[in-house]
């Protein structure tokens, strides 16, 4: 796996602790943590995906948003809000614009790993 930048232990303890295969990555002038076979939760269409981290001002400025690749939709047919398309090492992923009020005292790539899984479940609450 690519390591074209090098992260802090604890980023590492922590992707290693997910117990998948990982990647640091330029792509277009961007710092990216690819996540590869990243589990999706039930009621969408894509069991896995590689999700998209970028990290070009981490740390200590804020993570934001997540990309997917292949890009998810809902089994019941319902509409994802907030949605674009970007392209990363010439591979299209799914950019969801989600935001949060960072704090590089709380938050690390772990945190923010767990609010991504955190807005994939609560995609289906909310509606």
């Amino acid at each position: 796996m690519r390591r074209d930048f090098q992260l802090s232990d604890e980023d590492i303890r922590a992707l290693e602790a997910l117990g998948l295969s990982w990647e640091t990555v330029k792509s277009s002038n961007a710092l990216w943590v690819l996540i590869y076979k990243f589990p999706v939760p039930d009621g969408y269409t894509c069991t896995t995906v590689t999700l998209g981290i970028r990290v070009d001002t981490y740390p200590p400025g804020p993570l934001d948003m997540a990309y997917f690749s292949p890009s998810l939709e809902r089994t019941d047919g319902k509409k994802i809000n907030n949605l674009s398309t970007i392209s990363i090492e010439e591979r299209t992923f799914q950019q969801w614009s989600r935001h949060y009020s960072w704090n590089s005292t709380l938050h690390t790539l772990s945190t923010h790993i767990r609010r991504i899984r955190s807005w994939l479940s609560h995609e289906f609450r909310k509606r």
